[in-house]
């Protein structure tokens, strides 16, 4: 379970810095050191007669609950060409996987290159147990004092910029009534101090820029008509970050909020002026209008809920776009990544949650190809620095591994296995068999009375964010759920794996046959034929556990 800290964690030589200072413009050091000669492109040295290239930009486009019926490129009905350009001519990894299924810590890990389990801000560190037992959920946030992916490419010459939703931690807002009026003078100059409040806070985690956030989910805002998507918004942030940095290399973290709640469909039938930092004085005119998205969807035959997916596509062709015009195609390496699973499984280990959709394009650069060796959202921090020619610093912990190798079209394996946490449970897998363990800490077992207390609170929360949440039955025997964050489960574990894996949900040692049980229906945990596969898998697990903070059950007992 080594990782390559050796390699990432090396100092540069005196040498080595000359060598990389002369090479400042060439092209990337795909998978060899500084001490050979720059590949211009993944597989290829550069030769006397070939144009030398500038550092790659990178652009991280991360979006939200992006279901698979949303990818036209997997044979599902959805009208999404730029996005099916992008995958079937790039790598498009079939066993992509997250390390944590839910947003906040997916965005975490690939903004660090580490387990979600490692934050150490003070919401995520209150909710570890007695014992020592972290709990990983929507409480691991990005703190100004450790090093990450964006502050390390600043220390390297890179300008970075986040648009779109950001969940990763921030400042207290000034509130206002939830049925305020955007149009008032008063309200709209609270509303843009806290995006300038907003903003402030994300350039002290590494970004030069940051424009057009949304702070967390939309249903989380204090002003209830401000709760639509505006993915132009996010699209003009992103326009402008390229259009101001296209003489120097970048990073862009560009964060849609589609294709998460609320209702995408109705946001496309909204004011096109609304953002959360206000109304905007007119619509941006950054991608074809939201009316044609809504036609070329009925034209090209399919329901009117596939529009969003096109809306999407359509924010994604227009950052294409901006490349092409600016004849930075093919300086421009291109992750395209949904945050998590949303196949059922969100808010669990299972793998409707971890596995998600995940593909990598840079035109003339890497061959398209499909690729199912097991990669992991840790590992896109270190694949960017090294594909960008940077050695992460020897105090920046990484958990995960460059898949350069990969893009370059190399054959071998990144991964023996994963490893993988959220709530109370910790899971490991390979290609064949996944292992699920559910151990709920001593301290953490509560009276029936706290059981109701927790609910009703829960309850009356969501309720004040919308006023058409649904309400349900308080149990006062629901039991505490693999999240652990309300008895009986979140929403987002009611709608999702609690329904779809009820049958083994609560069991606390699950082994699955990922080859021949994909849906993960057929628990192999208590049948004797599995016995020496359960035991391997355990011993898998308490070795990954080794290496993270935290105590977890029988497997680690002390930190």
């Amino acid at each position: 379970m080594k990782m390559k800290q050796n390699i990432l964690n090396q100092s540069m030589t005196r040498r080595q810095f000359i060598r990389r200072t002369a090479f400042s413009s060439a092209g990337i050091a795909g998978a060899v050191a500084f001490g050979g000669p720059l590949p211009n492109e993944f597989g290829r040295a550069a030769t006397g007669g070939e144009k030398k290239r500038r550092k790659p930009n990178v652009i991280f486009i991360i979006t939200d609950d992006q279901k698979l019926g949303s990818f036209g490129f997997l044979g599902k009905k959805a009208l999404t060409p730029n996005i099916d350009r992008l995958a079937n001519s790039g790598v498009y990894f079939s066993r992509a996987y997250v390390s944590t299924s839910v947003c906040t810590p997916s965005r975490y890990t690939c903004l660090t290159g580490r387990y979600a389990g490692r934050a150490v801000n003070p919401e995520f560190k209150n909710a570890t147990s007695a014992e020592g037992q972290t709990r990983i959920g929507w409480n691991t946030h990005l703190v100004k004092e450790a090093l990450n992916l964006p502050k390390v490419l600043q220390q390297n010459g890179y300008v970075t910029g986040a648009v779109g939703k950001w969940h990763l931690g921030g400042p207290k807002l000034k509130r206002i009534p939830i049925d305020s009026d955007p149009a008032n003078s008063g309200i709209a100059k609270i509303l843009k101090e806290n995006q300038e409040k907003v903003c402030a806070h994300i350039r002290k985690q590494g970004f030069d820029y940051a424009a057009s956030i949304h702070l967390t989910n939309l249903k989380n805002y204090p002003c209830r008509a401000l709760g639509q998507h505006n993915i132009e918004w996010t699209v003009k942030g992103g326009l402008d970050f390229i259009e101001q940095n296209k003489d120097r290399p970048f990073f862009l973290y560009f964060a849609t909020t589609l294709l998460h709640g609320p209702s995408p469909l109705e946001s496309l039938k909204s004011d096109p002026r609304i953002t959360t930092a206000g109304l905007l004085e007119k619509p941006l005119k950054v991608q074809p209008s939201r009316q044609s998205v809504l036609e070329r969807v009925k034209k090209a035959g399919l329901p009117e809920n596939a529009a969003p997916a096109t809306c999407l596509d359509d924010a994604v062709g227009a950052l294409m776009k901006k490349l092409d015009d600016m004849v930075l195609m093919e300086d421009t390496l291109i992750f395209y990544f949904n945050d998590h699973g949303v196949e059922g499984g969100k808010g669990s280990l299972y793998e409707g949650g971890v596995k998600t959709p995940t593909f990598i394009y840079w035109k003339d650069r890497i061959k398209s190809r499909k690729c199912s060796e097991l990669i992991q959202n840790t590992d896109f921090a270190p694949t960017i620095l090294e594909a960008c020619n940077i050695t992460a610093p020897r105090k920046m912990v990484l958990d995960g591994k460059s898949f350069v190798p990969l893009l370059d079209g190399k054959k071998g394996k990144i991964h023996d296995s994963l490893f993988m946490e959220i709530g109370y449970t910790r899971a490991v897998c390979t290609k064949k068999w996944k292992y699920i363990a559910f151990r709920i800490p001593p301290s953490e077992h509560i009276s029936r009375e706290k059981r109701i207390a927790l609910q009703q609170r829960y309850q009356r929360r969501k309720l004040e964010k919308d006023a058409l949440e649904k309400s349900f039955e308080i149990d006062k025997d629901a039991p505490i759920t693999h999240l652990g964050s309300v008895p009986g489960g979140s929403g987002t574990e009611r709608g999702n794996a609690l329904r779809h894996y009820a049958k083994n949900y609560f069991a606390p040692d699950q082994l699955y046959d990922l080859e021949n049980d994909p849906e993960e229906q057929n628990n192999l945990a208590d049948s004797p034929g599995y016995k020496n596969v359960l035991l391997e898998m355990k011993s898998l697990l308490k070795e990954h556990l080794k290496s993270v903070p935290g105590t977890f059950g029988e497997f680690k007992t002390s930190l």
